[in-house]
Order: C-alpha cells, then structure tokens, then sequence
C-alpha cells in the first residue's frame, strides 16, 4: 500500500497523547508506597532513556536508508518513543506535588546516559538499546497480563499500558537495525550479550537505587510491611521475567519470536484505541 507521499507506511502509528496527571494520588500502585515508587523509579528511567535509544538509532539510520521498510520502521519508532519521554515527563512534574522529586532522578539519568553516549561507540549505544528494548519488551506483556490491575489510578494505568502496547510494537525495530548492519555471525553476537549484560546490571542498579530514593524521600523506607509487599510481587514476577530476559542469550533469539497480537488487541480494546486511520496516515 501507498500513502499520499508515495511511501510504505509504518506497520504500527504514533498514536498523540495528551494524559492530565493533575490529581493523581500519591499511591496509586495497590494503595501502598513500595510498589508506587518502584514504578515511578522506572518512569524516571524513561523520558532520558527513550531520548537516548532516539538517538542511538538516529546516528546509524542514514546506513539504512536503501531499506526503506526498515527506514519507514524507524520513524515510527522514534516518534512513539518521543511520545513517551512526553508524557512520562509531564507525570514526573505533576507529581512534585506530593514532595517526592521524581524529576531529579530524571535528570540524574540524563546525564550518567550522556556520559555512556560519549564513552561508547555508535554500535555499542545501539546495543544498549537492543538490550533495554527486550527487557522492556519483557515487562510491558506482564504489565499488559495482570499488574496493571494493581494500578487503582486509571490515568497512570492508561499510561503503562498504551507505552506496553508500543513497546510490544516497535520491539523489533533497533533490532532489525543492528541485525541489518551488523549480520546475525558470531561477530555480532558477542558484543550483542556483553552489552546485554552490561545493561541489564545498569537497569537494575538505577532502579533499585530510585526506589530507595522515593521511599527515604516519602519518609517510607523502614515501612516493612510496604516492603513485604514489594518482595512478594517481585519474587512472583521474576520467576517468569528471567527466562524470558535470558532468551536474549539465545544465538538465533529475534523479538519477533514471541507473538502478542492477541495480548495487544485485549489492551487496544480496554483503551479503546483505534488505529484504522492513524495506519492509513
């Protein structure tokens, strides 16, 4: 199909969003504070983050350009991914009210990525965003399944689950780019895991570290019970998400091996989003 401008379209659109966090609860994650301010340490993960995988992916597209399924792919991927830096911002400012700051972690992000982006060449931050493009992908189908029940907010909930939706979306999309320049040999796997690796630690060091951040800074932190909790859901949750994180290992792994299509269009329908003209555009 062509559109108007005599070009494929993308296979998934840039949906515009516009959420209003302005009364957002200070826990809106299961009405406690431990699993409120893990998420909110991973939502500061994200406007710096998703910048920086734009940008990633920005630095080698001109090598892509004669694919021109691929190049149409990554402009779609970077116009979902400047929506959620967007919107995950606008909460991180919204809730200031509560005291909790989470726009410095934000910040603090920013600039331990930019010091990577220097450090590292264009392939390994392409890398980086592989790797963090698959644990994503990885979370965002248990946020889709069932946490985002937990969420009682339903503004941050239609928050989590539109960016799961778009994750599950353009999963592939960095992927297919490293894969395109880089083949799919050893050579290109080895720096694949090592990277993996590297990023996996540096995920789940910030993460943890948010995390005792927002609780010290809700005067949370010996909250036992509130932690109880916390341990509880993740022990649960990560007995499924490390299999799934360390399929990445596999040599032949590709994001497109799992299917969520059906998971997707469950979610489409409690949003009730439809994309029947955005695809067309």
């Amino acid at each position: 199909m062509k559109t108007a401008l005599n070009r494929v379209p993308a296979s998934f659109p840039v949906r515009r969003m516009d959420y209003n966090f302005n009364d957002i609860p200070r826990y809106w994650c299961n009405d406690e504070p431990s699993l409120t301010h893990y998420f909110t340490g991973l939502s500061t993960l994200f406007p710096e983050g998703e910048s920086y995988f734009v940008r990633s992916v920005r630095a080698l597209r001109t090598k892509a350009k004669e694919n021109k399924i691929l190049d149409t792919e990554i402009g779609a991927f970077i116009g979902q991914e400047a929506m959620h830096s967007k919107e995950h911002h606008a909460f991180h400012v919204s809730a200031q009210q509560h005291g909790l700051d989470p726009e410095s972690l934000e910040k603090a992000t920013g600039i331990i990525l930019k010091g990577i982006e220097k450090v590292f060449s264009k392939k390994w931050n392409l890398l980086v965003t592989v790797g963090l493009e698959h644990y994503t992908a990885v979370l965002v189908v248990s946020m889709m399944q069932s946490v985002n029940e937990l969420m009682t907010d339903t503004t941050i909930r239609n928050l989590w689950l539109w960016h799961s939706i778009e994750e599950t979306e353009h999963k592939a999309v960095a992927f297919d780019l490293y894969q395109y320049l880089y083949g799919n040999g050893l050579n290109a796997y080895i720096p694949r895991i090592s990277v993996f690796t590297f990023s996996l630690i540096l995920i789940t060091a910030f993460s943890t570290i948010y995390q005792v951040v927002l609780m010290k800074r809700d005067k949370q932190l010996t909250n036992f019970k509130s932690w109880r909790n916390f341990f509880s859901f993740a022990s649960k949750q990560y007995k499924i998400l490390i299999p799934k994180f360390l399929e990445y290992y596999r040599f032949d792994f590709h994001p497109n091996h799992t299917d969520e299509k059906a998971l997707v269009a469950t979610t489409k329908i409690k949003l009730r989003i439809n994309d029947s003209s955005l695809l067309l555009s």
